[in-house]
């Protein structure tokens, strides 16, 4: 077994949380759904996110000013697919519903939402790294997440 596919078989075995990410550029909209978030730092509270440098929404995401990652909840597998589909993304924003903001596309459901300034971009094999640090965002109640597992949507146990 080579090391890429250890690495997937043991991702597969790693619940993780599934976030909705958009921004605007000049070029045009980003959105993509993503499961590999993480916050870095709390002061300045910076959050990472990583990018496939094939993704048609690499150039977008690296170069916007700011983007917005959108916490999904179970039951909203469908907006999940949708982001995740390799249509355009200004479609995909259509499908599900958003409102242009001065900071970019923000998903109309009512989800938790950070808006965050584009940080610092690191190059990372066939990925890059985005660091945002948080300027804005809003929390709605406590609701069972949107998890994925071994290459299937499901929640947590006890929620």
């Amino acid at each position: 077994m080579n090391e890429q596919e250890l690495l997937k078989l043991f991702m597969r075995q790693s619940a993780q949380q599934v976030y909705v990410v958009t921004s605007k550029s000049k070029n045009g909209y980003s959105a993509i759904t993503v499961s590999s978030l993480t916050s870095i730092s709390m002061d300045p509270p910076l959050m990472m996110i990583s990018i496939d440098k094939k993704s048609h929404n690499h150039e977008i995401l690296v170069n916007s000013e700011h983007f917005i990652i959108t916490l999904l909840y179970y039951g909203d597998e469908e907006i999940s697919k949708i982001m995740a589909d390799r249509i355009d993304a200004k479609e995909k924003l259509e499908k599900v519903g958003y409102t242009e903001s001065g900071y970019g596309p923000i998903l109309n459901i009512e989800r938790p939402y950070l808006i965050l300034s584009n940080y610092k971009v690191y190059d990372a094999g066939d990925h890059s790294i985005i660091l945002g640090k948080i300027i804005d965002g809003k929390i709605s109640d406590i609701k069972c997440p949107l998890v994925y597992y071994n290459r299937n949507y499901t929640t947590l146990k006890n929620c």
